[in-house]
Protein backbone atom coordinates (compact mmCIF):
# COMPACT_ATOMS: atom_id res chain seq x y z
CA UNK A 1 0.00 0.00 0.00
CA UNK A 2 2.59 2.38 1.10
CA UNK A 3 4.76 1.61 -2.46
CA UNK A 4 1.23 2.72 -4.72
CA UNK A 5 0.86 5.58 -2.76
CA UNK A 6 4.68 6.57 -3.39
CA UNK A 7 4.25 6.74 -7.38
CA UNK A 8 0.34 7.77 -6.42
CA UNK A 9 -0.18 10.94 -8.95
CA UNK A 10 -0.17 13.17 -5.65
CA UNK A 11 2.32 11.65 -3.89
CA UNK A 12 5.40 13.76 -2.55
CA UNK A 13 7.80 11.85 -4.87
CA UNK A 14 6.13 12.14 -7.96
CA UNK A 15 5.48 15.85 -7.31
CA UNK A 16 9.32 15.74 -6.48
CA UNK A 17 10.40 14.45 -9.48
CA UNK A 18 8.28 16.27 -11.33
CA UNK A 19 9.92 19.24 -10.20
CA UNK A 20 12.86 18.05 -10.77
CA UNK A 21 12.37 17.19 -14.27
CA UNK A 22 11.32 21.29 -14.56
CA UNK A 23 13.71 22.22 -13.54
CA UNK A 24 16.21 20.61 -15.84
CA UNK A 25 14.28 21.62 -18.52
CA UNK A 26 14.32 25.02 -17.74
CA UNK A 27 17.92 25.14 -17.18
CA UNK A 28 18.61 23.32 -20.81
CA UNK A 29 16.33 25.96 -22.08
CA UNK A 30 18.15 28.73 -20.58
CA UNK A 31 21.82 27.02 -21.29
CA UNK A 32 20.78 27.17 -25.38
CA UNK A 33 19.37 31.08 -25.14
CA UNK A 34 22.79 31.88 -23.71
CA UNK A 35 24.27 30.01 -26.30
CA UNK A 36 22.30 31.91 -29.07
CA UNK A 37 23.53 35.35 -27.69
CA UNK A 38 26.31 34.12 -27.36
CA UNK A 39 26.90 34.46 -23.55
CA UNK A 40 27.54 38.25 -22.93
CA UNK A 41 24.34 39.55 -25.03
CA UNK A 42 22.33 36.55 -23.93
CA UNK A 43 22.82 35.91 -20.32
CA UNK A 44 20.37 38.85 -19.30
CA UNK A 45 18.03 37.95 -21.76
CA UNK A 46 18.07 34.11 -20.41
CA UNK A 47 18.31 34.97 -17.04
CA UNK A 48 15.18 37.18 -17.13
CA UNK A 49 13.19 34.90 -19.04
CA UNK A 50 13.98 31.76 -16.60
CA UNK A 51 12.83 34.03 -13.67
CA UNK A 52 9.58 34.72 -15.52
CA UNK A 53 8.91 31.42 -16.70
CA UNK A 54 9.49 30.66 -12.47
CA UNK A 55 7.39 32.98 -11.54
CA UNK A 56 4.75 31.39 -13.60
CA UNK A 57 4.62 28.23 -11.88
CA UNK A 58 4.66 29.62 -8.62
CA UNK A 59 1.49 31.73 -9.60
CA UNK A 60 -0.38 28.15 -10.24
CA UNK A 61 0.41 28.29 -14.05
CA UNK A 62 0.90 25.62 -16.19
CA UNK A 63 -0.66 25.31 -19.08
CA UNK A 64 1.82 26.44 -21.43
CA UNK A 65 4.37 25.82 -23.32
CA UNK A 66 8.17 26.56 -21.64
CA UNK A 67 9.92 26.70 -24.83
CA UNK A 68 7.27 29.38 -26.69
CA UNK A 69 6.95 31.03 -23.30
CA UNK A 70 10.67 31.58 -23.15
CA UNK A 71 11.18 32.51 -26.40
CA UNK A 72 8.58 35.03 -26.36
CA UNK A 73 9.88 36.80 -23.08
CA UNK A 74 13.50 36.66 -24.50
CA UNK A 75 13.15 38.51 -27.82
CA UNK A 76 10.55 41.01 -26.49
CA UNK A 77 12.98 41.96 -23.65
CA UNK A 78 16.45 41.21 -25.21
CA UNK A 79 17.46 44.45 -25.51
CA UNK A 80 15.91 45.87 -22.21
CA UNK A 81 17.15 43.02 -20.31
CA UNK A 82 20.50 44.02 -21.72
CA UNK A 83 20.68 47.17 -20.58
CA UNK A 84 19.27 46.94 -16.79
CA UNK A 85 21.88 43.55 -16.86
CA UNK A 86 24.88 45.69 -17.57
CA UNK A 87 23.79 49.08 -16.47
CA UNK A 88 23.58 47.44 -12.83
CA UNK A 89 27.03 45.82 -13.22
CA UNK A 90 28.85 48.95 -14.53
CA UNK A 91 26.88 51.09 -11.29
CA UNK A 92 28.35 48.66 -9.12
CA UNK A 93 31.64 48.81 -11.02
CA UNK A 94 31.79 52.34 -10.41
CA UNK A 95 30.96 51.91 -6.65
CA UNK A 96 33.96 49.83 -6.03
CA UNK A 97 36.46 52.38 -8.44
CA UNK A 98 35.22 54.97 -6.00
CA UNK A 99 35.11 52.80 -2.74
CA UNK A 100 38.97 51.88 -3.76
CA UNK A 101 40.16 55.51 -4.21
CA UNK A 102 38.75 56.61 -1.05
CA UNK A 103 39.93 53.35 0.75
CA UNK A 104 43.72 55.07 -0.26
CA UNK A 105 42.96 58.17 1.53
CA UNK A 106 43.05 58.94 5.02
CA UNK A 107 41.93 61.61 7.34
CA UNK A 108 38.03 61.69 9.59
CA UNK A 109 36.40 63.08 5.93
CA UNK A 110 37.36 60.38 4.15
CA UNK A 111 36.38 57.83 6.76
CA UNK A 112 32.98 59.35 7.03
CA UNK A 113 32.62 59.63 3.34
CA UNK A 114 33.59 55.60 3.11
CA UNK A 115 30.78 54.63 5.68
CA UNK A 116 28.76 56.53 3.68
CA UNK A 117 29.25 54.55 0.65
CA UNK A 118 29.24 51.11 1.97
CA UNK A 119 25.87 51.86 3.08
CA UNK A 120 25.17 52.75 -0.51
CA UNK A 121 27.11 50.24 -1.51
CA UNK A 122 24.95 47.53 0.55
CA UNK A 123 21.78 49.04 -0.80
CA UNK A 124 22.87 48.95 -4.14
CA UNK A 125 23.37 44.89 -3.51
CA UNK A 126 19.65 44.76 -1.38
CA UNK A 127 18.06 46.67 -4.08
CA UNK A 128 19.61 44.46 -7.19
CA UNK A 129 18.35 41.52 -5.55
CA UNK A 130 14.84 42.18 -6.13
CA UNK A 131 15.48 43.72 -9.58
CA UNK A 132 14.73 40.48 -11.76
CA UNK A 133 11.77 39.52 -9.57
CA UNK A 134 10.10 42.93 -9.98
CA UNK A 135 10.64 43.02 -13.52
CA UNK A 136 8.67 40.02 -14.43
CA UNK A 137 6.29 40.32 -11.58
CA UNK A 138 5.44 44.03 -12.44
CA UNK A 139 4.44 45.91 -15.37
CA UNK A 140 6.48 49.20 -14.52
CA UNK A 141 8.72 51.05 -16.81
CA UNK A 142 12.73 50.59 -15.73
CA UNK A 143 12.53 53.81 -12.92
CA UNK A 144 9.66 52.29 -11.47
CA UNK A 145 11.39 48.95 -11.25
CA UNK A 146 14.36 50.66 -9.33
CA UNK A 147 12.31 52.57 -7.58
CA UNK A 148 9.96 49.34 -6.10
CA UNK A 149 13.17 47.32 -6.09
CA UNK A 150 14.97 49.92 -3.29
CA UNK A 151 11.31 50.20 -1.36
CA UNK A 152 10.61 46.57 -1.02
CA UNK A 153 14.49 45.74 -0.15
CA UNK A 154 14.54 48.01 2.59
CA UNK A 155 11.22 47.54 3.98
CA UNK A 156 11.36 43.65 3.58
CA UNK A 157 15.00 42.84 5.67
CA UNK A 158 13.89 39.13 6.49
CA UNK A 159 12.98 38.05 2.69
CA UNK A 160 16.43 39.75 1.94
CA UNK A 161 17.92 37.50 4.65
CA UNK A 162 16.73 34.60 2.33
CA UNK A 163 17.66 35.71 -0.05
CA UNK A 164 21.50 35.66 1.12
CA UNK A 165 20.99 32.37 2.92
CA UNK A 166 19.57 30.87 -0.43
CA UNK A 167 22.67 32.40 -1.90
CA UNK A 168 25.16 30.59 0.86
CA UNK A 169 23.61 27.64 0.56
CA UNK A 170 23.75 27.12 -3.77
CA UNK A 171 27.57 27.92 -2.86
CA UNK A 172 27.92 24.97 -0.06
CA UNK A 173 25.62 22.99 -2.58
CA UNK A 174 27.80 23.47 -5.60
CA UNK A 175 30.87 23.03 -2.97
CA UNK A 176 29.85 19.42 -2.75
CA UNK A 177 27.98 18.34 -6.06
CA UNK A 178 29.83 21.15 -8.73
CA UNK A 179 28.97 18.31 -11.35
CA UNK A 180 24.84 20.03 -11.25
CA UNK A 181 26.43 23.88 -11.73
CA UNK A 182 25.43 22.64 -15.81
CA UNK A 183 22.37 20.43 -15.22
CA UNK A 184 20.52 22.11 -12.58
CA UNK A 185 21.67 24.34 -10.64
CA UNK A 186 20.97 27.90 -12.01
CA UNK A 187 17.71 27.06 -11.86
CA UNK A 188 16.90 25.92 -8.48
CA UNK A 189 18.82 28.74 -7.58
CA UNK A 190 16.50 31.23 -9.21
CA UNK A 191 13.70 29.47 -8.48
CA UNK A 192 14.03 29.51 -4.27
CA UNK A 193 15.07 32.78 -5.08
CA UNK A 194 12.01 33.82 -6.80
CA UNK A 195 9.65 32.33 -4.64
CA UNK A 196 11.16 34.51 -1.82
CA UNK A 197 10.51 37.64 -3.71
CA UNK A 198 6.61 36.41 -4.45
CA UNK A 199 5.91 35.90 -0.74
CA UNK A 200 7.00 39.60 -0.63
CA UNK A 201 4.88 40.94 -3.21
CA UNK A 202 2.41 38.76 -1.53
CA UNK A 203 3.04 40.38 1.75
CA UNK A 204 2.57 44.15 0.02
CA UNK A 205 -0.79 43.17 -1.63
CA UNK A 206 -2.13 41.62 1.59
CA UNK A 207 -1.23 45.09 3.18
CA UNK A 208 -2.62 47.36 0.51
CA UNK A 209 -5.67 45.19 0.32
CA UNK A 210 -5.96 45.91 4.21
CA UNK A 211 -6.17 49.47 4.14
CA UNK A 212 -8.63 49.52 1.33
CA UNK A 213 -10.72 47.72 3.15
CA UNK A 214 -10.38 49.42 6.51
Amino acid sequence: MSQLSMFGSNSKFIQFTEWITRMLHLQLVWTIFLIIGLGVSGFFPASFAMFAIVRKWIKGEEDFSVNKAFLNFYKAHFIKANLIGYGYILTGVSFLYYFHLIDMQSGIFFIVLKFLLLTVLLLYVMTGLFFIPVYVHFDIDVLEMVRHAFIIAITHPFHIALMIGVFIAFGAFLNVLPILLPFIAISMLVYFLMRIAVKAFQAIEGKQQEQQSS
